[in-house]
């Protein structure tokens, strides 16, 4: 498994330890403590004030909640030289009145955000994205609830009181679950008032109750996408599609007519699953895995080799696939085969399980010269496997968290 890219990734890894995937990761409620220190240093005012003065937080979103209501954009929301921003002196005035400030998809904008939520990723090995909450006094976002997705609350900076009921129905779904406040179970199965560095999983479905528990309270929830068989039947009727009963139009009228199809259909179906496992379905994910479109400039396009001081980094979240075939060595990531000399093979290995290493270094570990280092990473560059970067870059890059 490759290393883990930022400092609250490798806290993560080891407070949670190798059970915590295994045994309890959907299964119960799980509470750790990290250094506070150590998570501030991924997230803080200062870089949330930032975010804020831009105006916009594109691609990630903004939205204002206030007791289990979403606020309309156009109380927070301005038009200026034809572009939607943030009318700050609004937005705060609705926190001030108990409104809580919500960014979805933190991680598509803030680099030490991303790299943490890269780890989880490679904690769990599911699809990750993480939320930012921030909410003052004791106010509350939201009504008692449960996410669709199992969930990872880190508190950052004050503290949030935390009631955990369980859950009401099994395994609810986006499309399909009762989630009316109503209906969450009365008893209180975990109750925490979460201070900096404390860490808690909920599972999905299991319902909770959330409020502000003092002056202010910053919280990133990292929401973690696990398949579930419902993706698995998808992804089957998908492989299907090479079936023409599958691709071609339903008819609309005549009993005889739709019964016959739907017939097909379902025959179609039930032998398409026979020949496929669900190990099929999380092979085809695996091989499929990729990672941010993430931009390396001007090493994107310049022609030159990069140096033994550049550094190289994977583009793909997990490690691609590595493997020999016809005495070559072969990557595979982003659904596509990269066939590359043998000589290259100790280099990618080295690669793979680092994830992150300078030119230089890579060279050292593999017994392989500099030169020819050189050579792979600007060919799994222009596949877009790898971004490189300088080293003054990196020490430029004062977001990063590594």
């Amino acid at each position: 498994m490759a290393r883990h890219a930022s400092e609250l990734g490798r806290a993560l890894a080891d407070e949670l330890g190798p059970d915590f995937t295994q045994k309890q990761l959907g299964a119960e409620v799980v509470f750790k403590h990290l250094d506070p220190e150590l998570v501030q240093r991924h997230f803080s005012w200062a870089e949330l004030n930032e975010i804020l003065t831009r105006g916009s937080v594109e691609p990630a979103e903004m939205t204002l909640y206030a007791e289990g209501k979403h606020l309309p954009e156009h109380e927070y929301m301005v038009t200026r030289a034809g572009h939607r921003v943030l009318d700050l002196t609004q937005v705060f005035s609705l926190m001030r009145s108990g409104a809580s400030l919500i960014i979805d998809s933190l991680d598509r904008i803030h680099p030490a955000v991303r790299s943490a939520t890269d780890d989880v990723m490679r904690i769990i090995g599911e699809s990750t994205s993480c939320n930012m909450f921030v909410t003052f006094d004791d106010s509350r976002a939201f009504d008692s609830h449960y996410d669709e997705v199992d969930t990872l609350v880190v508190q950052v900076i004050g503290t949030k009181r935390w009631q955990v009921h369980g859950p009401s129905e099994e395994h609810p779904l986006p499309e399909y679950g009762d989630s009316d406040p109503r209906h969450c179970p009365k008893a209180v199965l975990f109750e925490k008032t979460l201070e900096p560095g404390d860490v808690i999983h909920v599972p999905r479905g299991w319902w909770h109750t959330v409020r502000g528990g003092g002056a202010s309270s910053l919280h990133l929830t990292f929401a973690l996408a696990r398949p579930t068989g419902y993706d698995w039947l998808r992804w089957v009727a998908h492989q299907a599609l090479h079936r023409v009963e599958v691709r071609q139009n339903l008819a609309r009228t005549g009993t005889a007519e739709q019964q016959s199809q739907a017939e097909q259909l379902v025959a179609a179906f039930v032998n398409e699953a026979k020949n496929l496992t669900v190990q099929d379905f999380f092979d085809a994910a695996r091989r499929g895995a990729g990672g941010r479109d993430s931009a390396g400039l001007p090493w994107d396009v310049l022609n030159t080799r990069p140096s033994a001081d550049s550094i190289v980094e994977l583009a793909t979240v997990l490690p691609p696939l590595l493997d020999i075939r016809d005495e070559r060595t072969v990557l595979t990531a982003r659904d596509q085969e990269f066939a590359l000399p043998i000589a290259h093979h100790a280099a990618c290995e080295v690669l793979v399980r680092e994830r992150r290493i300078s030119i230089g270094e890579l060279a050292d570990r593999s017994s392989t010269p500099v030169a020819a280092v050189s050579v792979l990473v600007s060919a799994l560059l222009r596949a877009r496997l790898v971004t490189v970067t300088d080293r003054l870059a990196q020490q430029a890059d004062s977001w990063r968290a590594s």
